[in-house]
């Protein structure tokens, strides 16, 4: 049974880091997901003597790679030329065109990436090391369990964009959208838990939402790619229309550090559950 102490300080400092996210403040983002990874690492869940050594080796492993990453993002976003500022789409032009900002971006975002990619490796052996009882149960809950968790996942993210208002009328209906699809998924994983196991249908949405926020950081590393864009006009007028709208708080970097921390609580506390000995 997880401790209430630890979980309590888990979820404020996750709060901490989406909040810090969505208003544009490193430290905070920062702070909070390296507690929270922090946290994750020491929870009496994971550091068990009933869970087998080898298994707590990997995910430790895997949530140190998730710090590492965060990390090298948060250090480019916090040594960013313009500070708080917000700059100018002269200035911002400049940046993006410039060669050598190109190819450190890239780097950074493919050092990202790598790390996010070599953590759920460690996941995933760490759960492939699992009793073949449970194991055989983790992989009868990934059809309903995964493809529902990540059609909710691509609905949530439509209804955060600011189209979804249009389309649906209001923000109210939008609103009410959101709760019936988060209503329905909840619904249909109380069933796969009475069927498959709780530890079993959590582990699937924690793969889930860690593997399309994995998925997004190498998408993200991938359109990253430096290419000369001093003669791109078309580009330019995106990058000054892009300053020119005022988008308010940045709810997609908001959700992608949501979905991170997570994703890898509940993948790490459902896989250490069900490595315990006596389960």
């Amino acid at each position: 049974m997880l401790s209430a102490k630890p979980l309590l300080l888990l979820l404020g400092t996750a709060l901490l880091a989406v909040v810090g996210a969505l208003f544009g403040s490193p430290w905070a983002t920062g702070i909070g997901g390296v507690v929270a990874l922090g946290v994750l690492t020491l929870h009496p869940a994971v550091a068990s003597p009933a869970v087998p050594r080898s298994t707590r080796l990997l995910l430790r492993g895997g949530l140190l790679l998730l710090t590492l990453a965060g990390i090298v993002e948060l250090w480019g976003w916090a040594l960013s030329p313009f500070g708080d500022t917000p700059p100018s789409a002269s200035e911002l032009i400049a940046l993006v065109t410039d060669p050598v900002r190109q190819r450190t971006q890239f780097l950074r975002q493919l050092a990202v990436a790598g790390c996010l990619i070599l953590a759920c490796v460690c996941f995933g052996v760490a759960i492939g090391r699992l009793p073949r009882e449970r194991l055989r149960r983790f992989g009868r809950a990934t059809p309903t369990v995964g493809v529902l968790t990540l059609v909710t996942l691509a609905l949530v993210a439509l209804f955060s964009l600011g189209p979804a208002v249009g389309l649906l009328g209001s923000f109210t209906d939008v609103a009410v959208a959101a709760l019936l699809v988060l209503g329905g998924f909840a619904w249909v994983v109380r069933r796969a838990v009475r069927r498959y196991g709780t530890a079993a249908s959590i582990a699937v949405v924690g793969v889930a939402v860690l593997g399309t926020a994995v998925w997004l950081a190498v998408h993200e590393a991938w359109r990253s790619w430096p290419e000369p864009r001093d003669s791109d006009a078309f580009y330019q007028t995106g990058v000054s229309i892009s300053v020119a709208v005022d988008t308010g708080p940045d709810i997609g970097t908001a959700l992608v550090v949501a979905a991170l921390l997570l994703g890898s609580a509940l993948t790490v506390l459902a896989c250490a559950r069900l490595s315990t000995a006596d389960r």
